[in-house]
């Protein structure tokens, strides 16, 4: 399992010890970067240039080494290649194509490295740029034999001017992948945090809508069941069994329900009934969302889980409207009452919606669940969500639920 603590965004990755299976393929890197620049230096024996091809070996271990330890020791294997460069300048031997694999170092130490690593590796990324247009210049041929001294001082400075944008691209390249990498850590980090809080809320929401749902039941159990010991008259004792066996089936049927609404994600809230309309409309609106409320009819006496349902709905729905919906316009909310209880919301969207989420596949199926029906979708360029709840039903799992489009 994923923890947060296993994840610190501000450490560049890389750095330390190395494990196997990166140094496996550290080492895959450097055999193909080694095979793809190898071959020109092979192509180089039919040419008529005096090679010192034990400098080639020599360069060619040193850069497999460095891409081995790129990870580890980025700028000191940027710092060891700058000085064999060095060395390589002062011989005047010819350009081996395995140099340009310095980019992979390049790279890496703007990759793997921190602030101090990275301007070190710009000041050897200087240092390498500078021997380059010096190698240019001189071995290179671009000044001309016998140049004065003054003329290929003058045209070295100008020439490293294009090593060093490459070499400094290749650190800046490493260093964005670096910072896109702590950026992701860093949502990895958030999300552990944030599923962790919703399954706790979760738990914290069961636990109260436990209590308002099953508490009462097994009160009336207690109460009925203490009488029955008492009553002397056996149509009594019937009655009371009867009422507790009815009570008992019904609170079954609620705690299976609550174990099936584990598994949404809705934000918990205490009043979750509704009666406390008036107060998620007021924390709506302070949050930015003009919702206009209209109620019609008298009110409704719904089953515990069916008014758990409906307001849950709306605070989905009235969510969905703040999340996607276009805040500029009103979001209508009308609260029908009469046969039974009707919830029908709607409001403008900023962009067509696409396939439904867990939310509204959340509020079909507390509708379906609680014996109501929902419908949602487009309907004259609004986004609506109706829920309805027959009023004086019986519980979905304790009789056979009535017909409904959820």
């Amino acid at each position: 399992m994923t923890t947060a603590s296993a994840v610190d965004p501000r450490r560049p990755a890389g750095g330390g010890r190395l494990d196997r299976r990166t140094l496996r393929a550290d080492a895959i890197l450097a055999a193909v970067t080694l095979a793809l620049l190898g071959l020109p230096m092979v192509l180089m024996a039919a040419l008529p240039i005096d090679t010192p091809w034990l400098l080639a070996a020599v360069v060619a271990v040193a850069m497999v080494g460095a891409i081995l330890v790129r990870r580890a020791r980025p700028v000191l294997a940027l710092a060891a290649l700058t000085a064999l460069g060095a060395v390589h300048v002062l011989l005047a031997a010819p350009l081996f194509p395995v140099w340009f694999a310095v980019l992979v170092v390049l790279y890496s130490a703007g990759r793997f490295s921190r602030w101090p690593g990275r301007l070190a590796a710009f000041a050897l990324a200087l240092a390498a740029s500078l021997l380059a247009s010096w190698w240019v210049t001189t071995t290179g041929g671009f000044a001309s034999p016998g140049a004065a001294a003054s003329e290929v001082v003058r045209l070295t400075a100008i020439l490293w001017i294009p090593p060093m944008l490459l070499f400094s691209m290749a650190i800046l390249v490493g260093w964005g992948v670096a910072a896109a990498a702590r950026t992701e850590a860093a949502t990895v980090v958030a999300q552990v945090s944030q599923r962790r809080a919703d399954q706790e809320e979760e738990r914290a929401a069961l636990a109260r809508d436990m209590h308002d749902v099953v508490a009462h039941s097994l009160a009336v159990v207690i109460a009925q069941a203490n009488g029955a010991r008492y009553a002397a008259d056996p149509a009594v004792k019937d009655a009371s069994l009867e009422t507790i066996a009815g009570t008992a089936k019904h609170a079954l049927g609620d705690v299976r329900l609550l174990l099936e609404q584990l598994r949404h994600s809705e934000a918990p809230d205490p009043i979750a009934s509704l009666d406390g309309v008036d107060v998620l409309v007021e924390r709506m609106r302070a949050a930015g969302l003009d919702v206009r409320l209209e109620r019609a009819g008298g009110p409704v006496a719904l089953p515990r889980t069916a008014d758990i349902a409906a307001y849950r709905i709306l605070q989905e729905a009235l969510t969905n409207a703040l999340r996607h919906g276009d805040r500029a316009q009103p979001v209508h909310v009308r609260l029908l009452g009469g046969a039974g209880a009707v919830i029908d919301v709607h409001n403008r969207m900023l962009a067509m919606p696409g396939r439904a989420g867990h939310g509204v596949r959340g509020m079909h199926e507390r509708a379906r669940l609680a014996g109501g029906e929902l419908w949602s979708g487009i309907d004259d360029g609004w986004f609506r969500v109706r829920a309805a709840f027959p009023a004086g039903m019986q519980h979905p799992l304790a009789a056979p639920a009535q017909g409904g489009r959820a």
